[in-house]
C-alpha cells in the first residue's frame, strides 16, 4: 500500500503503533573502537618509521639496507601495532563511563 498524496514524504516511514512495540526492548547504543584500523594505523606508522630510519642511518658493513629495514619492520611494526591496540582498549574504557 503506497501513498500516492506525497502526506508521508520520500522515505519516510509511519509512527509504530502500540502493537509495534509490543515486543520491543530498548537498547543502548555504544560505540566502540575499531581495533583493526588502530593496530593497522600502529604497523604502517612503524613501516613508514622504519623505512625513514633504514635510509637515513649510516650504512654498516655487517647489515644490508633491506635487512636493516626489515629488522626495524618487524620491531616497530609490532610495537606501534600493540600501542594501537592499547590506544583503543584505552578509549573504550573511557566510552564507557561517560
Amino acid at each position: 500500500d503506497r501513498r500516492t498524496d506525497g502526506a508521508a514524504g520520500a522515505g519516510e516511514r509511519p509512527a509504530p503503533t502500540e502493537a509495534d512495540l509490543a515486543g520491543a526492548q530498548r537498547v543502548r547504543y555504544r560505540r566502540a573502537p575499531r581495533y583493526r584500523v588502530l593496530v593497522g594505523l600502529g604497523v604502517a606508522v612503524g613501516a613508514v618509521l622504519a623505512l625513514v630510519l633504514a635510509l637515513t642511518s649510516e650504512p654498516s658493513a655487517t647489515y644490508s639496507r633491506a635487512a636493516v629495514f626489515g629488522y626495524l619492520l618487524a620491531a616497530l611494526g609490532l610495537s606501534l601495532g600493540l600501542l594501537g591496540g592499547l590506544v583503543g582498549v584505552l578509549l573504550e574504557r573511557v566510552a564507557r563511563r561517560g
